[in-house]
């Protein structure tokens, strides 16, 4: 073996009874639990450099909030800052983490204490899995999860832009992209310790809804890939998933088993289709697991890059969104124009539209990637759309290339500039303005070609 190693470890982070429940502009409060929460996290470490990834059954990690965390762990694992990489799978039956004052106090103080809670458990599961750190070798190989990823967005008959318009919809004229099949496999094989399988596949984990706690389908992903194979740990990352989910809309009899639609946007979710999708990925993933190719790792680094962003400030619609809101506060929200989804895109864009009336005019975010030889993790603060996601892999230098989605914080939705032409809930929600797409891809292969 070579002076390469790598460590693992896993915790529970599965929150109390009674916080508030993150994912939609409803509020839920979580009343029981389908299944635990956890963290994850890798070490890497090569000479005398060590990295860290970080991987949580969250919605997204609050960027100050992350951001303290990888100082604290940094400084307790002595790992460089930049090389503390924190991902999220997007669980929408997870913990909120954002505190917003029209939550009742018990809320408030359940979220205060569970972050708190949360914090610690990620600096020790990081320091575990340094403890961990065992001669290692790394594989790579790619495959295919087919007939669980949908593009959610749709031109209507009417010449309209949805997203989500619904389960046989007679007025759904052509889906608006094509969804990624591509799923990848990391394997880490160790000396002396449980092997890693690393699997990134993107696809939304909004398929159960609802008040209880879940893991959605990245629990079922790991659990199947570890049931069949004796002495594996399996983490799930997501990938660029913005605008792909679980919701087929011309879908046989069968694809419809385990499903039944939600009552406020209509969307079809079930636990037992939670099942299903986590089990055809780790599926896809058993089915390359013999077939690796070694990858040399001959060093680790990082990069980031500084970026500023313009915003999507509307302040000629302030009349209209204020309209919306009030509406929708007052109670008299069935009077609008809008049903299911079309509401929550309403409420979504005028949220937006309200929350930057006196700007900023730009956002300042921080794009990181980290290098492990010819292996690339590509690390989005956001929920990056799959055709996003398509063009940083063809532009990078590296064989492999993982896109992570919601990484070292996160919150917004990264449409291309075709969707804000478009229409639809993420280009209406995001608060960034046209443009965005082009400006990520640029500034990540700039990274990319840095640390080649």
């Amino acid at each position: 073996m070579s002076n390469l190693k790598a460590g693992f470890a896993r915790q529970d982070i599965t929150p109390p009874l009674g916080i508030p429940i993150a994912g939609y502009f409803e509020k839920r409060y979580a009343k029981g639990y389908l299944d635990r929460l956890e963290v994850h996290a890798i070490a890497i470490e090569k000479d005398d450099k060590r990295a860290i990834i970080l991987n949580l059954d969250l919605i997204h990690i609050p960027n100050d909030f992350c951001a303290e965390q990888r100082k604290i762990i940094s400084e307790f694992c002595g790992v460089p800052y930049d090389a503390v990489f924190v991902t999220s799978t997007h669980t929408h039956t997870g913990p909120k983490l954002v505190l917003t004052e029209d939550e009742p106090q018990e809320a408030l103080a359940l979220m205060e204490s569970y972050k708190t809670s949360l914090g610690l458990i990620m600096r020790d599961t990081a320091k575990y899995a340094i403890d961990d750190l065992k001669d290692a070798k790394f594989y790579v190989a790619e495959g295919t999860a087919k007939n669980i990823s949908f593009v959610r967005r749709y031109r209507m008959k009417d010449g309209g832009v949805q997203t989500n318009p619904g389960v046989d919809n007679p007025n759904i004229d052509h889906v608006l992209d094509e969804a990624s099949d591509v799923l990848k496999l990391i394997q880490i094989k160790r000396c002396g310790g449980d092997d890693i399988y690393i699997v990134n596949f993107g696809v939304h984990p909004d398929v159960i809804g609802g008040e209880l706690i879940s893991a959605d389908f990245p629990r079922f992903v790991r659990e199947a890939v570890e049931g069949a194979i004796p002495g594996v740990k399996c983490v799930f990352i997501n990938g660029a998933q913005g605008d792909v989910n679980h919701i087929n809309t011309a879908p046989t009899q069968a694809d419809r088993v385990g499903l039944c639609y939600d009552s406020f946007d209509g969307v079809p979710r079930g636990y037992e289709h939670a099942i299903h999708m986590g089990r055809v990925i780790a599926g896809s993933a058993l089915s390359i697991c013999t077939k690796t190719v070694e990858v040399d790792i001959d060093t680790i680094s990082f990069g980031t890059k500084d970026v500023k962003i313009p915003t999507n400030m509307e302040n000629d619609k302030l009349d209209w969104a204020k309209e919306i809101l009030d509406m929708v506060e007052s109670g008299r929200q069935d009077e609008l124009p809008y049903k299911k989804m079309e509401l929550t895109t309403a409420k979504a864009r005028a949220r937006r539209i309200m929350r930057l009336k006196d700007g900023p005019e730009f956002y300042e975010m921080k794009f990181t990637c980290l290098r492990v030889g010819d292996i690339a993790f590509v690390g989005l603060p956001g929920e990056p759309f799959t055709g996003l996601g398509r063009q940083i892999i063809a532009a990078s230098p590296f064989g492999t290339t993982v896109v992570c989605c919601l990484t070292n914080g996160g919150g917004y939705y990264y449409p291309t500039t075709a969707a804000y032409d478009e229409g639809g809930y993420e280009a209406g929600s995001s608060p960034l303005k046209k443009g965005v797409a082009e400006i990520i891809t640029s500034s990540f292969v700039e990274i990319l070609n840095e640390l080649k």
